[in-house]
């Protein structure tokens, strides 16, 4: 394997250039940092080089790496430890960054399942959160308003734990855009938010194509769904209990989806 030894190297460039949005939009290019996604991205990515620490090649944690990196074609370059972390993400890189070519972001043409819609969702733990959710639950597609966070900011990706390279996502030009895709696909709108239909009420909605819309944690959804003949659903809780962080309420209304879908 070639060896990387100037901190001013080309991809060792790419790596910093690629952590932020206008460095991903220029290059084509995303981060996935630290063995598990590196692993991922290798399988059901379309990576463009992995960067590894020297103290990788043994060892013995880094068995599948090893292995699928074997079964690629992917350039692979060796590289100091404290160089590696110098361009790395992450204050303890696990040894390994991997810059993976950026999807196709293509328009949904398929209403037979479900989606998810995040509204304003602003921070990439929720984020990443959400995707990893609706992946686990079978949705068809994450769907982001056009001021959502970058789908592809590093800790969306870490965050997703490997979703981002699974479940499509595609981002709307604005919520008007948005509802006419809705439209166009039939689906149901529903909202998680206060004084809204009980979850364990709303069966028949969850047994046709629909789409989740989720609002930033503060602020909520914003009035144009409101607006829109979208169907407010609640989640039962203690009185005296605080409101769920928007990824956590997510997963249980997601799961809402998968077992309706998944009827016995």
């Amino acid at each position: 394997m070639p060896m990387i030894t100037s901190k001013e190297n080309q991809y060792l460039k790419l790596i910093r250039a690629i952590q932020s949005a206008k460095g991903r939009r220029a290059h084509g290019l995303f981060l996935a940092e630290g063995l598990r996604l590196s692993c991922e991205a290798l399988q059901f990515g379309d990576c463009a080089f992995v960067l590894l620490a020297e103290d990788l090649l043994e060892a013995a944690h880094a068995q599948m790496l090893h292995q699928l990196l074997q079964q690629s074609n992917v350039p692979v370059f060796t590289v100091d430890r404290d160089l590696l972390q110098s361009a790395a993400a992450t204050e303890h890189a696990q040894g390994v960054l991997t810059a993976v070519h950026l999807p196709m972001l293509q328009r949904p043409i398929d209403n037979a399942n479900w989606y998810v819609y995040a509204d304003t969702i602003a921070d990439p733990g929720n984020l990443g959160t959400i995707w990893r959710s609706a992946h686990a639950t079978g949705a068809s597609a994450l769907l982001l308003s056009a001021d959502s966070v970058d789908p592809f900011n590093p800790k969306v990706v870490r965050a997703s734990m490997g979703a981002a390279f699974k479940l499509p996502v595609y981002r709307c030009q604005d919520n008007t855009d948005a509802l006419a895709l809705m439209e166009e696909l039939g689906l149901a709108r529903l909202c998680a938010r206060a004084n809204g239909m009980d979850v364990r009420d709303c069966g028949s909605f969850l047994l046709q194509p629909h789409v989740w819309i989720l609002g930033a944690e503060a602020a909520g959804i914003s009035n144009f769904w409101l607006q829109h003949e979208t169907l407010g659903v609640s989640l039962p809780m203690q009185a005296d209990a605080e409101s769920l962080n928007v990824a956590s309420a997510a997963a249980v209304l997601f799961y809402q989806s998968f077992f309706a879908r998944n009827q016995r």
